[in-house]
């Protein structure tokens, strides 16, 4: 039900004797998005592309060649060349302004460099890196990338990936961006973009970024972890300084180091941010083994999720008429869930306030539109005759006439006594005062008095709304009552088809008349008048789950009940519920 009291997520640092990897997996599966993750250029040059300034330096080779120079003089080092010309500092933006004045020819030469076409060394693709990051970013692990490469590389694999992010590369870019915590994936080009002449790479334009930009990067360096991967720390002096003046950092960093191999003033940052050192064989198989780890830990949370089965259940429906009713309908629904309290010191009462948020619930909730649905889908000739009453429509969720109402309990109806057509019940029941321990019992109770057969997945969707209200949007809505140790420990479905009135006047009733059970095979025995089935929960359910504890549910019920093989009408119902055929096991 809650994070501890501390409102910010778990996040592990590594101590003594943990695998820094491990402790950055595990940060990353426990608290996606905290997170910013830094890419130098070791992820671009693996792809075989070349850095903003080795593309300047080739831009001055090209202007010395065409001016005559021998390639033996100019070395390795044009830039030397050049200096000892005259000239002013080596630009990018202006070499290349000078060697293609239109922008056609610039874009034919920068094409060269970063996005070649077939024949003349490209296309230059993503590598293992680029997609293994844009994978964590579309699974909402990662949501901040820094990058110092001018390519569009992690552009490419994002969108490959589902995940199109917005992408700062120019000061312009930042007037009018989604912030940061709000945009599901952002792209902050530390340098610019090579589309565009203000790519920044020269030694000056690396000393000072704009005002706007630094906002951005000292923020992101205060509220976010961060990750380093393929950044020396050496030609990137602003980044570096940004990075070292950062007074507070509230998570911690990790810096993979290829081999081991460290820049002094790679070193110098880690020391002063107190980063942990994750050596790898290279940023694709640094990356590559990180999601392995996540999906890993992944699979351990589901399986300590799964709802676990209980033979005994405690919360069915009453043989007697609830209050709200006036006699027990041909077919009731329940589906309950119970909060746990270790102790009941800090439990609140249902006050006023807590009652407008539980009917604004109840009414936004999907199993009342369902309802809804259902009931006008519904023609007179399938109704009950067991009333005479006349059908005036669901309505909205009123107080349970006649029902106890206190600090303690909430009951609220909607629809009409359970005579005829459909209505349906909330429950909330909290430990009564001077109790020690115990759990509130939140339960919905559904009355389909229909003369026709019900279909079997219409009962599942049914019951999977009500557990998602029972087991997750009520408990929500009474987080102020709840202290911060309750949790959602137990869930229950049941199916009744009651074969008295609820009181002492008996009927001819039975599921089979009341659900067309026929998909699940021919019993061995008769079915019964009741089916049920708990289960222990590791906390709320979210729609999916619920849909896979219904499915679950009913074949466990349907085993219970006498069907020897209902596989082939349960793997129907997970299809008709959007669902793969068979559980994880």
């Amino acid at each position: 039900m809650a994070d501890g009291g501390s409102g910010t997520p778990a996040v592990v640092t590594p101590t003594a004797g943990v695998d820094p990897c491990v402790a950055l997996a595990t940060s990353l599966q426990a608290s996606p998005g905290v997170y910013a993750v830094l890419v130098g250029s070791g992820l671009s040059s693996a792809a075989g592309i070349r850095t903003g300034w080795q593309v300047t330096q080739d831009l001055m080779r090209r202007v010395a060649l065409a001016e005559g120079v021998p390639e033996e003089e100019l070395g390795n080092a044009p830039e030397h060349w050049w200096i000892n010309q005259g000239r002013a500092d080596p630009r990018y933006d202006t070499l290349l302004e000078a060697i293609a004045p239109s922008t056609a020819a610039r874009h034919a030469i920068l094409r060269h460099y970063f996005d070649p076409p077939h024949g003349e060394g490209g296309p230059i693709l993503p590598t293992q890196a680029h997609r293994a990051l844009a994978n964590l970013c579309a699974a909402g692990r990662i949501r901040v990338m820094f990058t110092t490469n001018v390519d569009r590389l992690l552009e490419r694999a994002l969108e490959d990936a589902g995940a199109a992010p917005q992408v700062i590369a120019t000061s312009a870019d930042i007037t009018g961006m989604t912030p940061l915590t709000h945009a599901r994936a952002t792209v902050v080009k530390l340098s610019g973009d090579y589309t565009k002449l203000d790519m920044r790479n020269t030694a000056e334009d690396l000393a000072e970024y704009p005002a706007e930009l630094r906002e951005i990067v000292q923020r992101a360096l205060d509220e976010y972890g961060l990750l380093v991967v393929g950044w020396s720390g050496d030609y990137d002096i602003v980044l570096a300084s940004e990075i070292a003046r950062c007074p507070t950092h509230r998570y911690p960093t990790f810096w993979a180091a290829f081999r081991n191999e460290l820049t002094e003033n790679a070193r110098r940052l880690i020391t002063l941010r107190k980063a942990h050192v994750i050596e790898t064989a290279g940023a694709d198989e640094f990356f590559v083994d990180l999601t392995e780890r996540i999906v890993r830990l992944d699979q351990r949370t589901l399986r300590q999720r799964r709802p676990v089965a209980l033979r005994t259940q405690r919360l069915a429906p009453e043989r007697t008429t609830p209050q709200g009713w006036v006699v027990l309908p041909l077919l009731q629904l329940r589906a309950a869930a119970a909060v746990a309290l270790p102790s009941i010191e800090e439990l609140g009462l249902i006050w006023p306030q807590q009652r407008d948020n539980l009917v604004a619930a109840l009414g936004r909730a999907d199993i009342t539109s369902r309802l809804h649905l259902l009931s006008s889908n519904t023609p007179a000739s399938a109704l009950s005759p067991d009333s005479e009453a006349d059908r005036e429509g669901l309505g909205v969720w009123k107080l349970t006439p006649d029902a106890h109402q206190s600090g303690e309990a909430a009951s609220y109806r909607l629809g009409g006594n359970a005579a005829a057509g459909l209505s349906a019940l909330v429950t909330i029941r909290l430990p009564m005062v001077g109790a020690n321990t115990g759990s509130i019992v939140i339960a919905l109770d559904i009355a389909l008095s229909l003369m026709k057969q019900v279909r079997l997945a219409e009962v599942a969707r049914l019951l999977r709304d009500g557990l998602i209200l029972t087991s997750a949007t009520l408990p929500a809505t009474l987080e102020d009552v709840l202290p911060a140790e309750a949790e959602v420990t137990l869930a229950e479905l049941h199916i009744a088809a009651p074969t008295t009135m609820g009181d002492i006047t008996a009927r001819d009733n039975d599921l089979h008349q009341r659900i067309d059970l026929s998909p699940l095979g021919k019993p061995s025995r008769p079915v019964g008048p009741t089916m049920g089935f708990a289960a222990r929960l590791a906390g709320p359910l979210t729609e999916d789950e619920a849909t896979v504890f219904v499915a679950d549910a009913v074949e466990y019920m349907a085993l219970a009940a006498g069907y020897t093989d209902p596989r082939i009408g349960i793997r129907g119902l997970r299809h008709e519920l959007g669902i793969a055929p068979h559980a994880p096991q």
